[in-house]
């Protein structure tokens, strides 16, 4: 068998094997997806809102938890100024009466201030809240419900984009229910990787073991859900607990923020690479790690397989026009090329099949709505132009890592 030959078919078998394994966990537990658990107590729960230069968003994070149908005697709310250079601090005393602040006297990040934040927190359970997101009144409660399962140190939301104006804006949402859907579905097998920070809870012996939030990391996240699992604990999401986001809008934005998602997933692949098929770390080792490296690589070898192709043919084209009608004879022969353009036209006609498949399941579970005529130009976009993005963002962020070792917010 040839080397490339070899490349596409571990491309293909890998990606449709993925892709087949999103889809047999929906239609297996498909009747789960919207479980909607409910509490039969109301622990105190400590709320921590990490804010940098957020002065047009944080009062209203502070009112959608304030507002939550939470036991309003059993929240604790604990907002942290990371030395703003704008009016974060005076929108934050607007709640003085209501919240507790830390500023900053220095900028510690994101993961310092929560990690400063936890120490001071007396609940036995802690949520995180970006500061520029909003979650649904119910989330709260809902979410808690989820503790009383035995072994459960994490749990997420439905992450949704708010303003849905620009087109780019659309785009995201459409990503984000279907991000949604697929980690609901990665919790039947032990295997979400991510508890965002839009809005997520933890127990705090969970949070603090190896020092808490890795300042390091620039997807404290990522990394703190990966050090949950690694000690055991399980992870689930919530899908009737909503919270909105605001998302990039302009490109140039969009493509800074997915750039810090790579370099901060690559760090968090690197610091538990030796977890990879270890069985005594349970799913962890043996499916989290493994699935998250290995879509890092297709990503990367599907567009290394597509320029192959694309400058293959340029140059067969070009050879064959400019010497083999001198010669009389083929300089290369085209067979292959041609087979392997076929193989890949149906590969492509089955992931965009199933890509329809999955916008049709995320929109009905996540967005609560069925997908009309009006929305198809949006998810063609989607599909054909969107999700050819990232790709090249990851080409940037390996270089970044390896190269410039530049890691920046």
């Amino acid at each position: 068998m040839e080397f490339m030959t070899f490349v596409y078919l571990f491309f293909i078998i890998t990606s449709l094997y993925l892709t087949f394994l999103t889809l047999i966990l929906h239609y297996k537990n498909k009747g789960q997806l919207m479980e909607s658990r409910v509490a039969t107590v109301f622990p105190k729960i400590s709320v921590l809102i990490p804010a940098w230069n957020e002065e047009k968003t944080i009062s209203k994070t502070i009112r959608a938890v304030l507002d939550s149908d939470y036991p309003r005697d059993k929240l604790e709310l604990i907002v942290i100024n990371d030395k703003s250079a704008d009016n974060t601090l005076e929108e934050m005393k607007k709640f003085k009466d209501e919240v507790t602040i830390i500023d900053n006297e220095e900028n510690l990040g994101k993961a310092g201030s929560l990690n400063k934040a936890i120490k001071l927190a007396t609940s036995d359970i802690i949520a995180v809240v970006d500061a520029d997101s909003y979650p649904n009144k119910e989330s709260i409660k809902q979410m808690v419900a989820y503790f009383e399962e035995e072994g459960v140190g994490a749990v997420t939301s439905a992450i949704l984009v708010k303003n849905r104006e620009k087109r780019l804006e659309k785009l995201q949402a459409v990503e984000y229910a279907i991000i949604a859907w697929t980690r609901k579905l990665l919790q039947f097998i032990e295997g979400i990787y991510v508890t965002p920070g839009p809005l997520s809870m933890y127990k705090k012996e969970a949070m603090l073991l190896d020092g808490g939030f890795d300042t390091k990391n620039l997807t404290e996240d990522i990394e703190m859900t990966w050090k949950v699992l690694k000690y055991g604990y399980k992870v689930r999401i919530d899908l009737n607990s909503k919270v909105y986001c605001s998302s990039p809008k302009t490109l140039r934005v969009w493509w800074k923020q997915r750039l810090r998602w790579n370099l901060g997933g690559l760090q968090t692949m690197i610091k538990y690479r030796r977890l990879i098929f270890n069985p005594k770390y349970g799913m962890m080792g043996l499916f989290v790690v493994p699935f998250f490296i290995t879509t890092f690589f297709l990503s990367l070898l599907g567009l290394s397989v597509f320029f192959y192709i694309l400058f293959k043919k340029i140059f067969q084209s070009y050879f064959m026009t400019k010497y083999s009608y001198i010669a009389e004879s083929s300089f290369l022969r085209a067979d292959a090329l041609n087979l392997n353009a076929n193989v890949f036209a149906l590969f492509a006609t089955l992931l965009i099949f199933f890509g329809i498949l999955y916008l049709i399941y995320s929109q009905k579970y996540v967005e609560g709505k069925k997908i009309g005529v009006r929305d198809i130009p949006l998810f063609a976009l989607y599909l054909l132009i969107y999700l050819t993005l990232y790709p090249f963002v990851l080409v940037h962020s390996m270089w970044r890592f390896i190269v410039t070792k530049k890691f920046e917010w």
